[in-house]
């Protein structure tokens, strides 16, 4: 740097100029800077280091005094390191030397990087010293640092979370084992203080806890209204993960009472699969940050988990159940369009099973007794849900209809809750469906599910009877699960349009023809469903 008295020349007045607007410009930098010469003395320093030591505005105040008698090199580790890196830069042996160093106070911490360069021989002093504040930064590593660090912690505690449930749920082989699994190893996470899951009991119109995990204590008799605004009863309802605290939760029901006692939150997640509720999963924690996004997402899926293994369980009981219940509902004719067909062609149309194409297609098969099958083609063709409708060919119980429709009225709806359907019957009057239901299900449940798409539905009858040791469905189901689509296809067109009887009532070629193939292709479809049904009737 240079000096104003010691670098006069021919040219003084412009070097004073010139060193004093770079003065100017040194003290306008936020940086803390000083020149020091060969032993440590300062010559210059501009106003963020004469401000930040205290010492304020005046440009001289500092200048004379010995830089490095200030370094406490006894005590103090990084000042031994920069009197170091100075001296180094002093003697040539390197050009530039950096350190970063703390220097708190006890109001608060500051960090600062130390930057040392040699100065050209021609200019006044030897080193020109500058401290940059980077406390800023330090404090964003330190917040990154810790944030890694619990998000290291985090997932090695979720790992081990969805290891210890999802091989709990797997080794289950009940919906109450399931369940129980579930609050079990949750109760075992340090974060959470407990958890239950809750079934609907629609006789009462409550939510009540299933299964609960050690560590939470419910009120005796403990329930849930579903007329309520409590969290649980709103994730049921609305099929969403709802999170509450307490003591201020909106709505919470008595049966958090004793779990929140002393605060904390609570996260309720629904049970369900597809269309099927199974209840919900209630989850408390005593600190109310622990239910962060991260965590959210990695219980919702294991509730997801828990609601599939339930539903596989439930799928198994339903197939294995001998004693069945068979019910009976009827629903308003316009509500369905083959009941709207019955209705407007005063005939009565009898179902006789859906066929699921290997397009993806879905056709259902109806059998009308009706002296005018175009007019029923015609009126199935302006039905909203019916895709392409076709006469397949008239026989002795009357004339067989195909629809070919995106999904099965009524079929489908009763499948979603693990119903099967029976018959279905359309008449002018209205429409009548029979079905079963494993005993121990809630035919409630069933009828409520109807209702929403099929609002004039009524239960007309209900009853409950054992199933024979094989049964015709049991039979029926083996030759299907044997048939591909195509062959299901041809061999029933042939039995409901009349092919078996004598005479016929329907040629090869006009089934053929009914399916869009040759009559070849339709023939070896037909003796090779033939073969197969037979080889289930005769063969053990």
């Amino acid at each position: 740097m240079r000096n104003p008295v010691r670098m006069r020349t021919s040219h003084g007045t412009d070097m004073i100029q010139q060193d004093s607007l770079a003065h100017l410009t040194l003290d306008t930098l936020p940086f803390n800077i000083a020149v020091l010469d060969r032993e440590g003395t300062i010559l210059f320093t501009n106003r963020a280091w004469r401000e930040f030591a205290g010492m304020g505005g005046e440009p001289g105040e500092m200048v004379g005094t010995n830089y490095f008698d200030s370094m406490d090199v006894s005590t103090d580790e990084d000042a031994a390191r920069a009197l170091a890196g100075l001296e180094a830069v002093i003697e040539g042996e390197q050009d530039v030397f950096t350190l970063e160093y703390p220097c708190h106070s006890e109001a608060e911490k500051h960090w600062f990087l130390m930057r040392a360069a040699a100065l050209p021989e021609h200019e006044t002093g030897s080193v020109v010293v500058a401290h940059i504040d980077i406390t800023q930064r330090k404090l964003a590593e330190l917040r990154a640092r810790e944030k890694r660090r619990e998000l290291e912690h985090l997932m090695s505690r979720i790992d081990g979370l969805v290891h210890t449930v999802t091989e709990a749920v797997l080794q289950a082989n009940s919906r109450e084992e399931t369940e129980r699994a579930v609050c079990e190893r949750l109760a075992e996470v340090d974060a959470y203080t407990g958890a239950w899951v809750g079934r609907v009991d629609l006789r009462t119109e409550t939510l009540v806890p299933a299964a609960v995990g050690d560590g939470v204590a419910l009120p005796e008799n403990a329930t849930a209204d579903l007329e309520g605004s409590d969290p649980a009863v709103r994730a049921v309802r609305t099929g969403d993960l709802q999170v509450a605290e307490a003591p201020d939760g909106d709505g919470l029901a008595a049966v958090h009472r004793c779990a929140l006692s002393s605060g904390g939150a609570l996260a309720a997640f629904p049970l369900a699969y597809g269309d099927t509720e199974y209840g919900v999963l209630v989850v408390y924690a005593e600190d109310p940050n622990v239910f962060d996004e991260r965590e959210l997402a990695v219980l919702r899926v294991l509730a997801q988990f828990a609601s599939t293994a339930i539903n596989a369980i439930e799928g198994r009981r339903i197939l294995a159940t001998d004693r069945v219940i068979e019910m009976e509902v009827s629903m308003a004719a316009d509500e369905l369009f083959f009941g709207d067909i019955a209705r407007q062609l005063d005939c009565t149309l009898s179902y006789e099973g859906t066929l699921y194409e290997d397009d993806g297609s879905v056709v259902m098969l109806f059998v009308a007794e009706t002296a005018e099958p175009e007019r029923v083609v015609a009126a199935a063709g302006s039905a909203d849900r019916v895709e392409t409708a076709s006469h397949v060919s008239d026989g002795e119980s009357g004339s067989v209809f195909e629809f070919v429709v995106d999904s099965p009225p009524v079929v489908s709806a009763l499948a979603e809750r693990g119903a099967e359907t029976d018959a279905i019957t359309a008449s002018p009057t209205g429409v009548r469906v029979t079905l079963e239901l494993p005993a121990n299900a809630d035919p409630r449940t069933v009828v409520e599910h109807l209702a929403e798409r099929y609002p004039s539905t009524e239960l007309v009858a209900r009853r409950e009877h054992e199933r024979p040791e094989q049964t015709k469905r049991d039979l029926v189901a083996d030759i299907e699960e044997s048939l591909t689509a195509r062959q299901e296809l041809a061999i029933r067109k042939a039995y409901l349009g009349g092919f078996f009887d004598w005479p016929r009532d329907v040629s090869g070629e006009e089934l053929a023809e009914s399916m869009d193939i040759s009559p070849s292709t339709y023939h070896q479809h037909l003796r090779t469903a033939e073969r197969k049904v037979l080889a289930a009737v005769f063969e053990e």
